[in-house]
């Protein structure tokens, strides 16, 4: 018997609805990869940025490194480990001082010792720098500081041009104001001429190591090269990293006949004077027993 009209409508909303929860699962499926496809393509995403961070060098750091006149090596060493925060370490600075290798005609006569030609100035390095491309930039300044000078001057005062550089070097450790630095120079040079001892207390104070407010009579006796109280002549090298005014100094001194030179001066500067008897009344009036500047 055919299918009532009830019947019938019955059976059309089962498979009606068989199709529609058939839709549905085929939908939830559909939607389901999608959203895997999705999570997954983020995933991968996220993942290629990180690597891309990881593989990216750190940020750029810039940092000021100030080199005042005057420093030694291992002073400047400590300068630029300081300024740096560590980023060139004080050894990695000494041991690119020591490397060799560097090509500049004013280090003829200096053996590898680039003490007295790291130029003392304000550098910007970054957090990539190496020590060895921050000594390079102090060698290139001093050329650049330097190169009008009339270095052929050093052969008419009776030096080569590294002697002027170790003559600039004491000059500016002995020498506290500008006006100072040709008188000292001159009193160097004097002493030279006339096979006098330097008698420069700088010279000793480099060849203890560390810096003493004052020497004593024992210090004055330390066998070193750099002691000029017992050696003839020059030191072997500079005793520090000279500015330019002191250089200049040592290329053009004063014309005078000193020969002994003593602090007098709260603002550090020095008396001169070519008679010893005065030299000694100065020391007198000082009431000290202390070793004097160019005694």
């Amino acid at each position: 018997m055919p299918d009532r009209p009830e019947n019938a409508s019955r059976t059309h909303i089962r498979h009606a609805r068989k199709r529609a929860r058939a839709r549905r699962r085929r939908n939830l499926v559909i939607i389901s990869a999608a959203s895997f496809v999705v999570v997954a393509c983020l995933a991968v995403g996220a993942w290629l940025v990180y690597r891309r961070i990881q593989e990216r060098p750190p940020p750029l750091t810039v940092y000021k490194v100030t080199l005042p006149e005057g420093l030694d090596l291992e002073q400047m060493a400590g300068k630029v480990d300081e300024a740096t925060k560590g980023n060139i370490s004080a050894e990695e600075f000494g041991a690119a001082t020591r490397a060799g290798g560097y090509d500049y005609d004013y280090l003829e006569g200096a053996n590898g010792n680039l003490e007295g030609f790291l130029f003392p100035k304000t550098y910007e390095v970054t957090s990539r720098s190496s020590a060895r491309s921050l000594v390079q930039k102090l060698l290139k300044q001093f050329g650049i500081e330097t190169e009008e000078l009339e270095w052929n001057r050093a052969q008419a005062l009776g030096v080569t041009p590294y002697q002027a550089v170790v003559i600039a070097s004491i000059i500016e450790k002995e020498a506290k104001v500008p006006g100072d630095r040709p008188l000292v120079a001159s009193v160097i040079y004097n002493r030279l001429g006339k096979g006098m001892k330097l008698g420069m207390c700088s010279t000793v104070q480099y060849a203890l190591g560390e810096p003493k407010p004052v020497l004593t009579n024992k210090d004055l006796e330390i066998d070193s090269p750099y002691n000029t109280y017992k050696i003839e002549g020059l030191p072997p090298a500079p005793i520090c990293n000279p500015g330019f005014e002191s250089i200049r100094a040592a290329l053009y001194p004063a014309s005078t006949d000193y020969l002994y030179f003593i602090l007098t001066g709260e603002d550090g500067s020095h008396s001169f004077t070519s008679d010893y008897q005065q030299f000694l009344r100065w020391k007198e009036q000082q009431n000290s027993s202390q070793p004097q500047n160019g005694g």
